[in-house]
């Protein structure tokens, strides 16, 4: 079969779901390349450069999260769930070099230099927490061993074949996550940190985690994460002056103040595109974490609506898909990385407008930034593939109980589709 028929064939199992998805992150590119341009052409004239400095750096970037994508997809799902310990371990040696021969911006060392450009290894450990995550749980799931941590531990299996699994075991899924966000947390980067050990910490959730277990993870969490937030200075500043950040305008403040004036000065429909004026050195990180005010600013409450409609967009059509798949670990990835795009950019656009924290989380495929964007395209690559993996599959197996049924042999019962919403 010529390699022609073999891409039709694969495109019967993508449902309407997953083109929209797919639609959906193309228009978030298009706002995100247009955006990138206004919000940094007088900078980069400014610095005496060329006024397509940093949009040619985004669009070569892009590029190459085209091309990894279709790497991934290429590769298929089987062998990204095998090689799990490969993704940990290339993740893992990069943070270790950033520590050693990173580079430092804003008291942070988050980035190594690759030639003139530079990389972001804690944004690929988000990615590579729920390939570990969801593999892992997903042999739980076939092996039909429960989805737990704590209870597990505590206490004994019945049955005489069982026996008592030791700590790594029972924290084996979540373990890989937990190593990358301690790392990247001394780096230092609290937000990056947590979004590493959430989305993880969801599909426990999605694969079945008892209530009690979860009402525990929650409390864990909200306590952890409170004490983090107050035994820093910087930390505990931001989460007061969230509060209102009016009361020192010209301090701790300035960057929300900022901020809230370029989102409400666009009025309804915007000042137009590239007219907004905030972006001109006005707004601190107006082309990256706060990629949205200059948006908004430009074309108003109705684009800033149509951003979030986007990406709720997103995240139904990634849930659509995922409640598709009958095998657990296609499931749990395409689960995990829709969550992990859409939430991100709920994050981002709820800190521009002053109701969350001032954190280093981007806005999907908008914010300027090489590694979150090669990330998130890679994501979509990885969800299209495991839909279209996962289809294929529940094709195959059903053929399989057709033939048997036809000879007299078929099982007892099919599998259900693995799906807890």
């Amino acid at each position: 079969m010529s390699s022609r028929g073999h891409a039709s064939d694969k495109m019967k199992y993508v449902p309407d779901s997953l083109r929209w998805l797919i639609a959906i992150t193309g228009v978030l590119i298009v706002i995100g390349c247009l955006n990138i341009y206004s919000s940094t052409y007088y900078m980069d004239i400014y610095d005496g450069g060329s006024a397509y400095k940093h949009i040619s750096n985004h669009i070569l970037f892009l590029l190459g999260g085209i091309f990894a994508a279709w790497i991934a997809v290429k590769l298929g799902t089987n062998k990204i769930q095998q090689g799990a310990w490969l993704w940990f371990i290339a993740v893992f040696l990069l943070l270790i070099l950033v520590k050693f021969a990173g580079i430092s911006v804003n008291g942070a060392n988050r980035w190594i230099m690759l030639g003139p450009m530079s990389l972001q290894p804690s944004e690929l450990a988000k990615v590579a927490g729920i390939i570990w995550t969801a593999a892992f749980l997903a042999k739980r799931i076939k092996n039909k061993e429960p989805i737990t941590v704590f209870y597990g531990i505590l206490n004994r299996p019945v049955g005489k074949r069982r026996k008592r699994r030791g700590l790594v075991h029972h924290f084996l899924p979540i373990l890989c996550p937990a190593v990358l966000a301690t790392i990247v947390l001394l780096q230092p980067d609290m937000g990056t940190a947590a979004i590493i050990l959430f989305f993880p910490g969801l599909l426990y959730i999605l694969a079945g985690m008892p209530f009690l277990e979860i009402l525990a993870g929650i409390v864990t969490a909200v306590c952890l994460g409170g004490y983090l937030a107050v035994v820093s200075a910087y930390r505990a500043e931001r989460m007061a002056i969230l509060w209102d950040p009016f009361a020192d305008p010209l301090g701790a403040g300035y960057q929300i103040v900022r901020s809230l004036t370029a989102v409400g000065s666009g009025g309804f429909w915007g000042q137009g595109p590239g007219e907004g004026v905030y972006k001109f050195l006005y707004l601190p990180e107006q082309h990256t974490d706060f990629a949205y005010a200059v948006f908004s600013q430009e074309f108003g409450f109705i684009g800033s609506v149509a951003v979030m409609c986007l990406f709720m967009g997103f995240l139904m059509c990634g849930f659509s898909c995922a409640r598709q798949l009958k095998q657990p670990y296609e499931s749990l990835l395409v689960y995990g990385l829709t969550l992990l795009i859409s939430i991100q950019g709920i994050i981002n656009m709820a800190m521009v407008i002053g109701c969350f924290p001032v954190t280093g989380i981007p806005l999907p495929f908008i914010s300027y930034g090489g590694t979150s964007l090669l990330t998130n395209v890679i994501s979509v690559g990885l969800i299209w593939g495991a839909v279209i993996s996962g289809r294929e599959k529940s094709d195959i197996e059903e053929r399989r109980r057709m033939i048997k049924a036809m000879e007299g042999q078929l099982a007892p019962s099919g599998r259900k589709s693995f799906n807890h919403f």
